[in-house]
This record gives C-alpha cells, structure tokens and sequence, in this order.
C-alpha cells in the first residue's frame, strides 16, 4: 500500500512540475521540442528515472520496503511527466 500511495503523490508531483515548467521553463534549453515529437524536454521523465535507479540500489543493498516506495514515486513522477506533455503538446512541426 505504501507504494501506491508514492505512486499517487509522484504523478501529483510530476503533474505539477511539468505544468509549471509548461508556464515558466527555468531555461529555454527544457522548452525545446524532444526531436520530431509535440513532446517539451521538460515532458521526459527525468525525476522517475533517477527514482527508479535510486529503487535498484536500495534493492541491491538490501532495502526493498524503501524501494518500493520509491520505485512507486519514479513510476508516478514518470507518468505525470509525460502524461502531461501528451495532454498539452507543441503544436505540430509545419515542413
């Protein structure tokens, strides 16, 4: 049940990253199209990732209850995170 509940409070965080980042990009290098996508940089799932390879050293050594919860968190942040530039995109590249 822990990692459920990290999962639901990283998509809320991984929402609300990249909506503000869709507002405000700390720079521009983050507002740059990710190659012939309508996804931002900011919509890759970086925090979930790093989550993720955090979830995989806490398993190796021996930590698995923390790794669930975090894993859940990496999940989470990583579904908001693209969820969100799927739900507002770049307009389509004009060739």
């Amino acid at each position: 049940m822990k990692a459920v509940a990290a999962a639901a409070l990283g998509l809320a965080a991984g929402i609300v990253v990249t909506r503000r980042s869709h507002r405000a990009a700390i720079s521009p290098w983050w507002d740059e199209r990710v190659g012939p996508t309508r996804l931002r940089r900011s919509d890759l799932p970086v925090g979930g990732t790093l989550a993720l390879l955090t979830a995989a050293a806490l398993r190796q050594l021996g930590h698995p209850g923390a790794a669930g919860v975090i894993a859940g968190l990496g999940v989470g942040a990583a579904a908001g995170a693209v969820g969100t530039g799927l739900a507002h995109p770049l307009p389509p590249l004009r060739r």
